[in-house]
């Protein structure tokens, strides 16, 4: 599989507990949006500053810093996932 498909792959499933979180929260405003684009940045930046550093810079053997990016980024989408359940099962239970 391409590298590309699999960074947008990645991108939009980390976009899911966003939406979860949204749907779930009973703030409406510019505020909650900015706060949770700022931390989908943050959680994607690794993955997208690896993907950039390995198109630029051509490495002759194995890329770790491409996996450990990828690793990272997933490991914080199922953080956000959890959160994003525990929002959804807290809004449930009202």
């Amino acid at each position: 599989m391409n590298l590309n498909t699999i960074l947008l792959i990645t991108l939009m499933i980390l976009v899911i507990p966003f939406i979860i979180y949204f749907k779930n929260t009973d703030k409406k405003g510019k505020m909650p949006f900015i706060f949770a684009c700022f931390i989908y940045l943050i959680i994607a930046s690794p993955v997208i500053y690896g993907v950039i550093n390995h198109k630029i810079v051509q490495y002759e053997d194995a890329d770790i810093g491409l996996g450990l990016s990828f690793f990272t980024t997933w490991f914080l989408t199922i953080c956000a996932f959890l959160i994003s359940i525990y929002f959804l099962i807290k809004e449930r239970s009202k």
